[in-house]
């Protein structure tokens, strides 16, 4: 799909967008971002900076505290439905997931913008041609973790499924079945055994962040410098996105896409593109469908598989950003198990990419735009 000379241009920008870690509001963030910026004015956008400030803490903690909630929510149901009974037991358990949710959604909305704790400063890097209804997004900052992603989504999925059991169970006992109450004790050490990763998975600046997230910016740089790619086009490069996807929100919620010289953007986001592996592209909330269509047009033109799905859980993403909005986004990656094990990890370098996935995903990227302009 993409050419020799497409690729190497995309291995000459990955080695250089990956030579250091670059933790958002770092000076290594900031010359990559000018670095962006280079490529962008020289395929005719109009850049300019937009600093933003924003809490980390939401990003470093709100994670981990938000897993160890979840668990002792399994455990007090546990304790519950053994000394009290189900019926207690599915009331304390509703009303704790219930503020969970609620926290969590508060979170999303205002923690990161408001929250006066760990204040920071970085910026986004805004770039147009004409006057576009199609943005091309990736974030170029960089973290570590304590815990691989791999490692960490595996124990956000184990949460969910120990969760859903639990409130099976209790909807078993409800009707009668007292067999099921000795799985109460299995539900809550799978419990402390699934959220023991999730809590000891702290926030490091020790990754280059080659495929998380060099590659994606990579990618719609070159879609963005494509022949093919629509003349009104915006592209925008995030600072924030690995803490509570900072960036994204700030720019998003500072724009007013409800006027009418702007409506109904679409947003092509761009986020961890491996040389091997499945090609996804991943929404949350309702199916964009505009979007759907045009990549089920576009894949079968370039004889590719691109199918459109949920988000995978625990994995945060800018798209996340606009779809809460209500802005038809999606988020391109490709990727396979070992691509999961090397994020946020100092594996995570350019020399385990040749760029052909960044090349392809520009190919991708430029079509979908053209198809969607």
């Amino acid at each position: 799909m993409a050419q020799a000379d497409l690729a190497q241009r995309a291995k000459s920008l990955l080695d250089e967008l990956a030579l250091a870690p670059r933790f958002s509001g770092s000076v290594e963030e900031s010359g990559a971002r000018a670095l962006c910026r280079a490529e962008l004015e020289r395929a005719g956008f109009e850049c300019r900076e937009l600093p933003f400030e924003y809490s980390q803490w939401p990003g470093r903690w709100g994670p981990p505290i938000a897993a160890a909630f979840q668990a002792a929510t399994i455990l007090a149901v546990a304790h519950m439905a053994v000394h009290y009974g189900p019926l207690a037991a599915l009331v304390v358990g509703a009303a704790l997931l219930s503020a969970l949710i609620f926290a969590s959604g508060d979170a999303k909305r205002r923690w990161t913008a408001q929250l006066p704790l760990h204040r920071a400063r970085s910026a986004n890097l805004e770039a147009k041609r004409g006057n576009p209804e199609v943005w091309l997004v990736a974030h170029v900052d960089s973290k570590s973790q304590t815990v691989p992603m791999l490692i960490r989504i595996a124990s956000s999925v184990a949460l969910a499924i120990i969760t859903a059991l639990s409130f099976i169970v209790l909807l078993l006992s409800l009707v009668g079945l007292s067999l099921v109450v000795p799985v109460w004790h299995a539900l809550a050490i799978g419990a402390i055994v699934g959220v023991l990763p999730s809590m000891l998975c702290f926030v490091r600046n020790e990754s280059n962040g080659a495929v998380d997230n060099a590659s994606g910016v990579v990618a719609i740089l070159l879609a963005a410098q494509s022949a093919s790619a629509p003349r009104d086009l915006g592209v925008l490069i995030t600072s924030g996105e690995e803490l509570g996807l900072a960036g994204a929100r700030a720019w998003a919620g500072a724009h007013a896409w409800a006027d009418s010289a702007q409506p109904g953007i679409k947003v092509l986001n761009c986020d961890t593109v491996d040389d091997a592996g499945a090609w996804r592209c991943m929404h949350t909330g309702p199916r964009p469908k505009r979007i759907a269509a045009a990549a089920e047009t576009i894949a079968g033109g370039l004889g590719v598989r691109l199918p459109m799905g949920r988000l995978i859980p625990g994995i945060l993403a800018d798209s996340m950003a606009f779809a809460d909005l209500g802005i038809d986004a999606v988020t391109l990656s490709r990727g396979t198990l070992s691509t999961l094990a090397r994020i946020h990890t100092r594996r995570d370098n350019s020399n385990a990419l040749t760029g052909t996935g960044a090349a392809e995903a520009s190919v991708l990227l430029s079509a979908l735009a053209k198809e969607l302009g």
